[in-house]
């Protein structure tokens, strides 16, 4: 688990970061096939963006998109390092929008139950 992204949670929301490092390692395991484009990236550009605005929302996409392209990359010549890597990058990515907002888990728990 990414400790930096774990550093600033706090004991009580060790649920919270569990359920975070389980939805980072199922999104990573199924970056490379169809579940990617049916639920994922919409799913969690949607999440992470928080219903903010329609800027964030193309920021998240974009950077969702880019994450997953390194996560193919990685596949391809079997960097397990870099994939471990970027599996804590989106941890850290969904610990932060937990941190952020104070319906994200609930949107978290909704979106992988």
């Amino acid at each position: 688990m990414n400790k930096a992204a774990n550093e600033n949670t706090d004991p009580a929301d060790s649920s919270a970061a569990e359920h975070a490092q389980r939805v980072a390692a199922l999104v990573t395991a199924e970056a490379v096939g169809e579940e990617w484009k049916k639920s994922h990236h919409m799913t969690l550009t949607f999440f992470l963006t928080g219903a903010r605005s329609s800027h964030e929302e193309d920021h998240h996409a974009w950077q969702l998109d880019e994450w997953r392209k390194r996560i193919v990359d990685c596949l391809e010549v079997d960097a397990n390092t870099e994939l471990a890597a970027l599996q804590d990058q989106l941890q850290g990515w969904i610990l932060g929008e937990l941190r952020y907002r104070d319906t994200a888990l609930d949107s978290l728990l909704r979106a992988y139950p």
